[in-house]
């Protein structure tokens, strides 16, 4: 029997090699697949612990009992929030992920952004107050000064200073838009000033 099987395997030497190359293929990937569990550590999984409103550094003892490490990658402002503390976190708390992998973390700034102010003057009241609040800024406000235009923006102000287009604030300043009053306004001025007179 053996020497049937040796000489069928001596007589068809390309069946032979191509069985050797199939089985070698078969005992390559078991190991290849074994190797990847061991380097990806299948199996092996870390719940990511809750790290929000506490600093970078308060986080990292936290992260580091855990295999985990952590990775700014962004920045927003939120006046409720003490400066330097984390707003979010990627992945959430609780999710379940591979030790030595980074968190993802958005933190408060200390400063709000700034913004260049928009040119507004000669514009309505209204069209400027969106485009100031399309920007982040409170809403704006409103002053009244003689002018022959009904709520045309004259200037706008940040307390007594002059606000010009382009200077940067803080997106939590509050501006005073000063508009006109219309002819009405004047009409009124006017009246007023010739009952003096007589």
């Amino acid at each position: 029997m053996q020497k049937g099987v040796l000489s069928f395997f001596k007589n068809h030497r390309i069946l032979t090699h191509l069985i050797l190359m199939v089985v070698v293929v078969f005992i390559l990937l078991y190991f290849a697949i074994k190797f990847m569990d061991v380097y990806t550590r299948h199996g092996v999984e870390v719940v990511v612990p809750e790290i929000k409103k506490l600093t970078v550094e308060e986080a990292m003892p936290i992260l580091e009992r855990q295999d985990l490490s952590c990775q700014i990658i962004d920045s927003i402002y939120n006046k409720n929030m003490r400066p330097g503390v984390i707003l979010e976190q990627i992945p959430r708390e609780g999710s379940a992920i591979k030790r030595d992998k980074d968190i993802y973390v958005i933190i408060n700034t200390i400063m709000p952004r700034q913004v260049p102010f928009p040119e507004v003057r000669d514009i309505s009241y209204r069209q400027a107050s969106s485009m100031i609040e399309g920007l982040g800024f409170p809403k704006p406000d409103i002053e009244y000064e003689v002018s022959q235009y009904k709520d045309l923006v004259i200037s706008v102000k940040l307390g007594n200073k002059q606000v010009d287009a382009g200077d940067k604030y803080p997106l939590t300043t509050k501006f005073t838009i000063v508009v006109g009053q219309g002819m009405d306004a004047i009409d009124a001025m006017e009246e007023d000033t010739l009952d003096i007179i007589y």
